[in-house]
């Protein structure tokens, strides 16, 4: 960054750019919660400057839990396409063009067509869809933990996390056994279109991604061929109800949207069970009540689901004038939601930068909120909790035994190196 850039900065931000990737990288957990902080009690309808975007646009940063709430509870006036007379939108901070992802993926989607797609998938995650792959899921968690308890020094995100979230996506979206290796390996070397540990993009990440968009191509005809009971079929073959009033879905809807599954399905997941798992590992006296007390474990789920969101921020754009608390936001105009902010928010959690099982009173953004709330809350609260129930059936202790590393990302909070012991425990408690 040069220094008239940090001279452009409010001085709030006390030379944090927002838009620089590797200052996210440096930032104790990957995110800087002191800065969002002083933005709640200072500032927390922000102008921001264009900074290294590369649309060359200022945006306004939203950090209070209420002015969030609000904003994602008012999808007429704060769009995931685009609006305003902006011709182009979507959830990112820089504008694409509508049509290719803006308008046409679910987290850049308005309504209806948002909710008929939300519809035709909910029931493949869901309900008695899910808990039919719950054995083998809990199989899976078993496996794993087994083979790292005990071992030394093994990193928690690569080695445990990362098979986990992925063989669990890969049966829910009916990923043809054949395939899964391959398509792990993409996700374990790249994130879309960047190198994951570099967080930059490469001649090998680009051709990771075309590879990935391949692929989600050939499952999506897979799926049309032989349709099965699970997410994929249902994205490739789920049809609007005649009376909409919505054109019926095109294969390009249906392709990006699967590949959005695949790109997001495990990633996310990934990363915050390393991270909730590291709060815990953090605060070994709670690790050892969880153990001794089962009836704590709802808690702790949602305790590290408030601590490690793997989303920082989405984007809207306001359709209209709007007024947020005292600040006045012009149609067109980019207002991004700051989740992570939000759930640490010291006006709805008491006690907010505290680590705490025992948390009550837990409305965390995690999932986001809202009409966009995400569609996957209850796979990603099995995976977390049935995973967290085989270690501490098995681990005496997460010993942290290096720093944890972020990728260079303010749009993702991706977990590179987490090395940690898994101190195997003498006979499961419960």
């Amino acid at each position: 960054m040069t220094d008239s850039t940090v001279q452009d900065l409010p001085p709030v931000l006390q030379g944090f750019d927002l838009t620089d990737h590797h200052q996210f990288a440096a930032a104790p957990e990957g995110f800087p919660y002191q800065v969002f902080a002083r933005l709640r009690d200072e500032a927390p309808v922000l102008r921001h400057p264009a900074g290294q975007s590369t649309d060359g646009e200022p945006f306004w940063v939203l950090s209070r839990h209420a002015d969030i709430a609000q904003a994602a509870n008012r999808p007429d006036v704060f769009s995931a396409q685009g609006g305003g007379g902006r011709p182009a939108g979507g959830s990112h901070l820089d504008d694409m063009p509508f049509g290719v992802l803006a308008g046409v993926i679910m987290p850049m989607l308005d309504n209806p067509r948002h909710r008929l797609i939300k519809h035709l998938l909910t029931p493949s995650a869901t309900g008695s869809a899910l808990a039919a792959l719950e054995k083998d899921m809990r199989a899976f968690a078993e496996a794993l933990v087994a083979d790292s308890t005990g071992r030394g020094a093994i990193d928690l995100a690569t080695d445990v996390c990362e098979p986990y979230a992925f063989g669990n996506l890969a049966v829910l979206l009916g990923v043809p056994p054949e395939d899964r290796a391959r398509i792990a390996s993409w996700a374990h070397d790249c994130t879309g279109f960047i190198e994951r540990r570099s967080g930059l993009p490469s001649e090998r990440s680009r051709e990771t991604m075309l590879a990935t968009q391949q692929y989600a191509g050939e499952l999506l005809r897979l799926k049309q061929r032989h349709p099965a009971a699970d997410l994929g079929s249902a994205m490739a073959n789920g049809v609007f109800p005649a009376d909409c009033g919505e054109p019926a879905l095109t294969d390009h809807e249906r392709e990006a949207n699967l590949l959005l599954l695949l790109l997001t399905g495990a990633e996310q997941p990934r990363n915050t069970i390393a991270g909730g798992l590291l709060g815990l590992a953090r605060h070994p006296e709670q690790w050892q009540a969880l153990r001794a007390d089962r009836s704590l474990l709802d808690g702790a789920v949602e305790e590290m689901l408030r601590w490690a969101p793997p989303n920082p921020y989405n984007r809207r754009t306001a359709t209209r004038d709007v007024q947020v608390g005292d600040t006045l936001i012009r149609a067109g105009e980019k207002v991004t939601l700051w989740w992570p902010s939000a759930n640490r928010d010291e006006r709805a959690f008491p006690h907010a930068d505290r680590f705490d099982i025992r948390r009550t009173l837990n409305p965390h953004m995690t999932f986001g909120h809202g009409n966009h709330y995400c569609l996957g809350s209850e796979v990603a609260r099995l995976q977390v909790r049935l995973l967290l129930e085989t270690l501490l059936d098995r681990v005496a202790e997460i010993r942290v035994l290096g720093d944890c590393v972020y990728q260079p990302s303010n749009k993702h909070t991706i977990v590179v190196d987490l090395p940690v012991e898994l101190v195997p425990a003498q006979a499961p408690v419960h």
